[in-house]
């Protein structure tokens, strides 16, 4: 035989592999939950639509020194400035303080100990 029995053979054989990728290709980001998981929210207990909650801040980095800021749900912010109705009132070493949107006070920690490295300069104010 010269081969050429084969050859349908080997263009199915590759017709099943590529059918078997193709899928695989189109298939999405793999740290993304089941299909499943990801269906529309429960309905709220009380039967009515419920809007969707505020994100909560969430302190990302810090800047302290001259100039500081603070990195808030991927935000940067200096004090004064404002995230979805919380204004930034101060930046600490290990973390922030802000006023939410109904006048209370809130503090947000970075972490718990901070080490000497993060400190500033002796004569600087965070």
């Amino acid at each position: 035989m010269n081969g050429k029995p084969w050859r349908p053979l080997r263009l199915a054989l590759l017709a099943l592999v590529v059918a078997g990728i193709a899928p695989a290709a189109r298939a999405l980001d793999p740290t993304q939950p089941p299909a499943a998981l990801r269906a529309a929210p429960a309905p709220a207990l009380d039967g009515a639509a419920s809007a969707p909650l505020p994100a909560r801040p969430r302190l990302q980095g810090l800047r302290v020194g001259s100039d500081p800021s603070a990195l808030i749900n991927g935000q940067l912010l200096r004090p004064g400035q404002r995230w979805q109705g919380h204004t930034l009132l101060r930046v600490e070493v290990d973390g922030v303080v802000l006023r939410d949107p109904e006048g209370r006070s809130l503090r947000l920690r970075l972490l718990t100990t901070p080490s000497p490295a993060m400190l500033p300069p002796s004569g600087v104010r965070p």
